[in-house]
């Protein structure tokens, strides 16, 4: 009975041991078919692993023969399955070396399709390890590109895209340049989706662009950051609050005009509908304003009875003086 135990236990032992070789068999395989293979083997072999370390492994390959395959499109394909196979964890142990050789290829790699995986990449990185050096590669890239000028391409786009993840402050004027410029008009919601996604890393760079904004610039800025409800309620209502005293800034600085009495309606209104009584003194002031705007015939009385529903909502009523309601 002892034999038989000792047999099955044996056959046991025999089975795992075939299982754990076709397992470590495998990648050994790939690993074989990526050194001995020409460049098609090698994005098979990287493309069927799974293996963290033969993505980084094409990555150096990708390095080391950028110069002598220049334009190479079964190089780029390698680039392509080595980047997006790159292990995450290889950022936070390496981070410097990950970014000079995603460099190397993003750079070295003339192709829209590398780059554009490249970008993909630090944008999965930079979520589990948020460095700012990422940041600055994507902003230095676009910053060329815009200086440059031409036509945008699928890399552009990208970047833009991916400034909504690993963007900061520093990428706000580079963003809001392009929105200024009529170079890439056809990318104006992409730039506006990213500054807005941005919105809470990026407030001093937006107040500091309202304070310099005349009412056509405020108009954009409210595009994207007031009127947007994917930004959280309150970061809305703090920049109505600098748009609107900014607007009545303008306001005292030249002629009142209905566009800019409308303007300021529509920015109160937004303080009242978030219940923004922090902006109370500024509903005060902006009351002035508005009865003014009332009595040139700026505002309608059902525009001034607005105004004065909204600046009852942020201040005390006895703010609000009811002699200048409309047929009293």
């Amino acid at each position: 009975m002892n034999g038989q135990i000792k047999k099955f236990l044996f056959s046991c032992a025999l089975l795992l041991a075939a299982y754990a070789f076709a397992q470590s068999g495998a990648p050994a395989k790939d690993e074989i078919k990526f050194a001995k293979g020409n460049i098609n083997d090698k994005i098979a072999a990287v493309k069927s692993s799974g293996d963290p370390a033969l993505a980084k492994k094409a990555v150096d390959f990708v390095v080391e023969n950028a110069l002598l395959l220049k334009g190479d499109r079964d190089l780029a394909g390698l680039a392509v399955a080595g980047i997006l196979s790159y292990p995450v964890e290889e950022s936070k142990k390496n981070p410097h070396a990950v970014l000079q050789d995603f460099s190397d290829v993003f750079y070295g790699v003339d192709d829209v399709n590398v780059r554009v995986s490249v970008l993909e990449k630090i944008a999965a990185i930079y979520e589990q390890n948020p460095d700012t050096d990422w940041t600055a590669f994507v902003n230095g890239y676009l910053s060329q590109k815009l200086a440059a000028g031409g036509a945008a391409d699928a890399t552009v786009k990208k970047s833009i895209a991916t400034l909504g993840v690993v963007g900061n402050g520093s990428s706000f004027e580079i963003l809001h340049s392009i929105l200024r410029q009529p170079i890439w008009s056809e990318l104006d919601k992409d730039v506006s989706d990213a500054l807005a996604k941005i919105c809470d890393k990026s407030l001093n760079e937006i107040f500091d662009a309202i304070d310099k904004a005349d009412l056509v610039e405020l108009k954009l800025l409210s595009k994207i950051f007031i009127k947007n409800e994917q930004i959280s309620p309150a970061l809305r209502a703090e920049i109505a609050e600098k748009t609107l005293n900014r607007s009545m800034i303008l306001e005292g600085n030249s002629s009142r005009s209905q566009d800019l009495s409308l303007f300021q309606l529509d920015m109160v209104q937004v303080l009242a509908d978030n219940k923004w009584t922090r902006a109370g003194d500024l509903a005060k002031n902006y009351f002035n304003v508005a009865k003014l705007a009332y009595n040139g015939k700026y505002l309608n009385a059902q525009q001034w009875t607005k105004a004065i529903s909204c600046v009852e909502a942020l201040a005390s009523r006895a703010a609000v003086s009811k002699g200048f309601l409309p047929n009293s």
